[in-house]
Parts: structure tokens; sequence; C-alpha cells
């Protein structure tokens, strides 16, 4: 019955999904995989239906270490997702970077972590092309430079970290003075190129802009499936293509670069949990768990860079599930709900949540002792000096601090403002954005917290200066490695394998502890599952990062491309149909001909040889190509309309024509065309819509048309369902608007559908 509601909801909210269009945060989490911990391999996974994407070194793959799978073949990474997902495949091979950050963002869709094969990434060039060649060297040399002057890992750490304010990619200062370079790349595979707020970003894209912008080119960036990369450059119409896995194979194709990445490929499962297991912090208030064993079969969750499994799973033995979260507020959200049952945390931030919301709780058992600390490189001597002035801070102080920024009276949480001279200089702290209450942004943007105001006492007994820098935890974790920060903090916990590269000042006693529902609500159930995600899914879809402007941007795109199709291929049909008319045999033979050659080709065929063979060496863009492929299209298919229309006219009325003095040309045009376009304009009609669906292939040429924006979207969210219902959604009015209109002009030309009123209009009937 349940079934049959979601059927029913779907049926009766499809009319309305398009008005969404018009209103108006990735994490990399090693851990949580089968083969992270647990010590699973791929081999022991036991595979029957594997996803091979197309076109890739997954083929290869398959066939050596999966050959008795059945296996079934998609196009990109958000079509395998949505197979595994719906049960359609056990598993399916991808790129283990890719597959990274797709488990950050959908935790459901998991990787086993040891790799079935070990490769290197590059671009790939023309070969035998001296222009190529050199081109190649010259990005040689780049990666070279920024391999040692430590922008390679920079690039590294923003599109595999999980700062998302860090991952753009400007374009606007590229000069061009070099002229342009064109590169083929392909706008769905995170983390190295895809869309976010409407613009190319990605570890590709950004590698690309900034060898543009040291060298002095222009970029222009298209746009194609994967498969069809290395066609795009073989055709000339592209310098080079972005990241792909470097085969023997590949090489006698293509010129590969120097490695400017490297990985291997992986077995992309659904989520698996590991094994875990829990000792003892009373709480206020009493918890809906209150033992590990009954912790057992449940999900537990944590915070991305804070990978404890195995501390958890020493305390329980079977959880269902582990779950990573980008910030503790959805966590949170995610306990209250019951996404998840038990979130793990350190006690500062537990039992701030635990005294603000009635619906949570502290799980009576910790799960160990630890400190919190603030962390210095292993080479700085400041530590020292810094140590010193904490210690010099009363006890009682301390104290007040703790109770201040853990109380729920957010009245009083302010930090000292440095007023202080700051002559020793200015520190850059690394600490956390979202991690009360040791260290969060506030409202205002100001950076508050327990480890803020305790770093600002001791600067001011230094007379030092902090210049805080928020991050997200992982990102805090990687700034003084990488030289962005002196001091990190931020809720950190010192544990063996941190003091392994960094020396710490411990200031404070920390426990890990678990969050859970309270038992007062833990009879409440969440909100109806199917509403809940489908309100969640609406806003991954349209609202969040405005991609409601992704599909705003397709729609025009298709509407451009079918517009002025329509209008050029009915001109070009009139045209070739008027020079047929009266029989010249080279016309006519002509006219057949190209009939025969476009209605007998696929279109998505015609499409790609007039975009990498025809206008190979031409600038014309994509989005021009295909509106040349369907004017040839629709005009064959005018062209026939014509014949059939005008062969359905006696030919007594072209003689009448000529009896009364009309001319070729006079008596085709007012006696022969008029009476024919009511015979054709039902058909004409019917190709519009057909038409209209035909476009949805443009993605094949680098055009982002509506079909792939919808693509785009997918590859962001992982969702398949608003995605897909609203591009077809959005299909459908399209076509219908379209339609309404030729209709009307049908109804202005047809007698027999016009009102006689109209028809007599300015003529005298009394007479």
């Amino acid at each position: 019955m349940k079934n049959v509601f979601k059927k029913l909801f779907c049926i009766f909210s499809l009319a309305f999904l398009f008005l969404p269009v018009f209103f108006s945060e990735k994490a990399l989490a090693d851990s949580g995989a089968p083969g992270s911990d647990s010590g699973i391999h791929w081999q022991d996974y036991k595979v029957k239906r594997l996803g091979v994407l197309t076109g890739t070194l997954m083929e290869d793959a398959a066939a050596r270490y999966f050959p008795d799978c059945e296996y079934l073949y998609y196009n990109n990474y958000p079509d395998c997702n949505s197979a595994l997902l719906a049960g359609k495949i056990d598993a399916y091979l991808g790129d283990e970077p890719n597959l990274k950050t797709m488990h950050a963002e959908n935790p459901e869709i998991d990787y086993i972590h040891d790799r079935i094969t070990s490769q290197d990434y590059s671009f790939a060039f023309r070969k035998n092309d001296e222009k190529s060649a050199a081109l190649c060297e010259e990005l040689n040399e780049f990666l070279k430079k920024i391999r040692t002057d430590g922008t390679l890992q920079e690039i590294d750490d923003i599109w595999m970290g999980v700062d998302e304010e860090k991952k753009t990619v400007p374009m606007d200062d590229l000069s061009g003075e070099k002229g342009t370079i064109h590169v083929i790349t392909t706008s769905t595979d995170m983390p190295w190129s895809y869309i976010k707020d409407g613009k190319n970003v990605g570890y590709d894209i950004d590698l690309v802009v900034r060898f543009c912008r040291d060298r002095g080119y222009a970029l222009d960036l298209g746009d194609v499936d994967f498969s069809a990369r290395i066609p795009a450059i073989q055709s000339g119409k592209y310098d080079f293509t972005t990241d792909m896995n470097v085969t023997p194979e590949r090489s006698e194709e293509v010129l590969f670069s120097d490695p400017t990445s490297s990985g291997g490929i992986v077995l992309a499962v659904p989520a698996k949990s590991l094994s875990s297991f829990t000792e003892n912090l009373a709480s206020p208030k009493e918890a809906e768990y209150k033992t590990f064993d009954e912790l057992n079969g449940k999900t537990i969750s944590m915070l991305n860079g804070a990978p404890f499994e195995s501390l958890i799973s020493s305390k329980v033995k079977s959880a269902k599930e582990y779950t990573y979260f980008t910030s503790l507020a959805d966590m949170i959200l995610g306990i209250k709900t019951h996404k998840t049952d038990a979130g793990f945390m350190n006690n500062a931030v537990a039992e701030l949540a635990a005294n603000r919301d009635d619906e949570l709780a502290l799980f009576p058992i910790n799960l160990g002792e630890t400190t919190f600390g603030f962390g210095f490189a292993k080479d700085d001597s400041r530590i020292e000096e810094w140590q010193a002035a904490y210690d010099r801070i009363p006890e009682s102080t301390k104290d007040a601090l703790w109770k201040k920024w853990t109380g729920a009276d957010e009245s009083v949480k302010t930090v000292p403002v440095q007023d202080w001279p700051g002559k020793n200089g200015t520190v850059t702290v690394a600490t956390g954005d979202a991690l009360q209450p040791m260290s969060y942004v506030g409202t205002g943007g100001e950076v508050l917290g327990l480890d803020v105001e305790m770093l600002l006492l001791i600067a001011k007994d230094l007379d030092v200066h902090v210049e805080f820098i928020p991050l997200d935890l992982s990102a805090v974790l990687s700034s003084i490695g990488s030289g962005k920060a002196d001091i990190i903090s931020g809720s950190l916990v010192v544990t063996d394998e941190r003091k392994e590269s960094l020396n710490f000042i411990e200031y404070l006693p920390a426990y890990y502890v678990l969050i859970v529902r309270s038992a007062s609500t833990a009879g409440r159930t969440e909100d109806n599952t199917f509403l809940g995600s489908l309100k969640e899914s609406f806003e991954k879809t349209f609202i969040r990062e405005d991609r409601y402007k992704l599909f705003i941007s397709g729609i025009l795109t298709t509407l451009i491309i079918t517009s002025l199709s329509i209008v050029f291929g009915t001109i070009l049909g009139f045209l070739i149909y008027m020079l047929c008319r009266n029989g010249n045999k080279a016309a006519n033979a002509f006219a057949v001909f190209f009939v025969w050659l476009v209605q007998g080709m696929p279109m998505v065929v015609l499409l790609m040889i007039l975009y990498y063979i025809i206008f190979a060496k031409s600038q014309l863009s994509g989005t021009a190509v295909a509106i040349i492929g369907f004017t040839l299209v629709f005009g064959s298919g005018v062209f026939g309309m014509l014949k059939s229309g005008v062969g359905a006219i006696d030919k007594g009325q072209t003689e009448a024509a000529f009896a009364l003095g009309y001319g070729d040309i006079h008596s085709f045009f007012r006696i022969i065309l008029p009476q024919a376009v009511p015979h054709f304009l039902p058909a004409f009609k019917s190709s519009i819509v057909s038409l209209v669906k035909a476009t949805a292939i443009v993605g094949y040429i680098a055009v982002q048309d509506l079909t792939k924006m919808g693509d785009i979207v997918r590859g962001r969210t992982y969702e398949a369902f608003f995605p897909l219902i609203a591009v077809a959604v959005i299909y459908f009015i399209l076509g219908g608007l379209l339609t309404f209109i030729v209709g009307h002009i049908e109804t202005g030309i047809d007698p027999k559908k016009r009102n006689r009123e109209d028809i007599l209009k300015g003529v005298n009937t009394h007479d």
C-alpha cells in the first residue's frame, strides 16, 4: 500500500516539478569502507553483476579480474551509482579518487580500499603533431615547476580535501596573449571535473587554469562523455583532454603528459558496516541506549577527518554501519531525525549539545580518555614559551572558561578583543569552523570558542597577535604540513598517531563519548521517510548551490537549438522543394540523396561526424554544430512534407490558375501552397515534438543542454528522482508550448478551422 501511495504521489507531482526551477556543501573519508580496517579484499567480495564504465580501462579490468561476472555497461558514474543503490548491480569498477569523493558525498556508496590495479593519470594530446608535442612539453615544464614549489600539493589539498569554500576556479584573469587552448573534459567526473554553482571546477580544471594563467593562454572548455574524449582531440578540434588512465593501448593513440596524479581501480560497493564495541560517563539525562550491546545493529556516525572506527569497534561488536558528516550540526540533526543512532565526538562538544537540546543525551559509558591540545610543528621552538604562558593561567580561569563555553547561555559567549600592541609579531592559527564549543564561526563571521579564548589569553601574555583561519577539521589537521598555519586548534584530541607528526600543548582532559537521543524522545519516529527524503532530494537538486540555474541554462540552450533548427530547417526544406518542384533532374537527384543520407543515419552519429570530422578544424561551438545537424534533419522532413502536401492538391488547380493568368510562381504561392499547408501541418507539429526530444543527445558534442544539466546535477547529488523527472517534465512542457504555437498558426490558415467572421473580415457582405 505504501508503494502505491508513493507512485500516486509521484504521478500527481509531475505537473508541478518544473516550478522549482524558477525559485530561489566534500569530504574525503578513507575510513568506513569494507577494506579500511576489516581486512576485506576485492577478491573476497562476491560479485555477480558488475557495472562497467563504457570506453574506459574498467572494461579490460573487468574481463581480466572478474571473468565470470555478468557485465552491465554505463556511460558515467551517476548512472553507476543509481544502479548500485537500486540493486541492479552488486558492484562496479571505478577510479579510487572519484570513489573517495562519492563516498564522502554519499556514505551509501563505498569502496574496497584494496586496489585492483595502480596507475598514473595524465593529460592526453594529439600524437604525431608538432603543435601538440610542444604544448605537451610546455605543460610538463609547468608540472615540474609546481611539483617543486608545492603548488601541485596545494591543488591536491583543495580538491581532495573538505573545504568547499576553496573549491573555486577563477578564470577571469586569463590574458589570452598567447592565444586560446581548447581542452575537452567530462563535467560529471568528480573530483577531477564537474559543475559547481554553474561553473566548471575540479582538480583538472584548476590545474589547467593555473597553466593557462602562468603561460598566458585563454581557455575554452568542451564537455563530452568519457568515451568521446580521445576522438575529440584526434579530430583536431581540441588540443588536449583532462586526466585519464595511462595504458599501453591508449599510448598508441595519444601522447600523454607527465603524470598529474596517481591512483588505481577499486571496487565500488554498497556501504558496508565494520564491526564495533565500548566504558562510562554519567549523563544528566537518561539516554535511549545505555549499553554497548544495545548499539549492536545501530548506525554510528563520525565527522570527516576523525576516523575512530577501530576504537568504536573495540566496544560495539556489530554496528549496522558507520556514516560520516562534514559538520557537527549535520551529525546532530541526523541523530534527531533517526538517520543515525549515535554520534562519536569529544566530551566538550557532546556536553554542549546535550545541555542545549532536550532531545539529546550523553551515552553513559565513555570510550576512553585523552586530552585536548594545540598543535605545533615538530621543529617549532615557540611551543615552549606558549606552554609556559598557558601554565601561568589560573586554574579557576580555566574552569570558568569550560563552564562558559559548554553552557547553554549564548549571551556570554564572546572572546577578548586583541587590544594589546602585538610587539612580538603575529601567529596564524588554523582552527575548526563548526566545532562548538571549542571553535566555530559566529553569525557575524567572527571566530568563537573555548580554544579561541584560551589562545587569546596566551597571546596577550606573550604580546602576540593571532590571525585565526577557520577550516574544516580535516583541513585543520593538514594546514601545518602545508605551511598555511603556525598552530592548529579546534576541539583537537591528542592521539599517539598525531604525536608522530606534531607537538602539543595539552591543556584540558578529554573523553571520547557518544551522543544519542534522550529516552524521553526515543518513542518518537521520524517524519514520513518518503516525504522526508523527497524534500531533501528537492533541496539538493534545485536549491543547494543554486542548481536551479543549471536547469534554466539547459532550458535556454535546448530552446535555442530547437527554435533555430525549426526555422532554418523549414527554410532549407522549402528551398530544396522549390528547386525540385518542376522536375529538375539534378535537383531531384540531389534531394533524393540528401534525404536518404540524412534520414538514414542515426542522429547521434550525424552530430558526431559534423562535430569531430566535418567541422573539426573550425571554431564552431557544439551548439552551432547541433543547430546545423538538426537543421539538416528537420529540413529533410519538411521537404518530404511539402512533396506529400502539394501532391494531395488536384492538378486542375494549377491549370485553373494558369487559365486565370497567374504565372507559375504566383499560382504556387496564391493557389497551391495555401491548400497544401493544412495537409502537412499535423506532421509538422509531430516533427517539432520529435525534434525537442531528439535534442537530448547533444551532450555528445560538448553542449550543456537540459539533459546534460540533469546529468551534472545527478553527478553532484547522486539523486535520480528529481533530476530525471524534472528533465522529463520540462521536455514535455517545451514540446507542448511549441505545438501550441504551431496549432494556432494552423488555425489561422485553415479555412475549416477559422471563424466565419474572421474569414469575411473586411468583406462587404450586404451588397
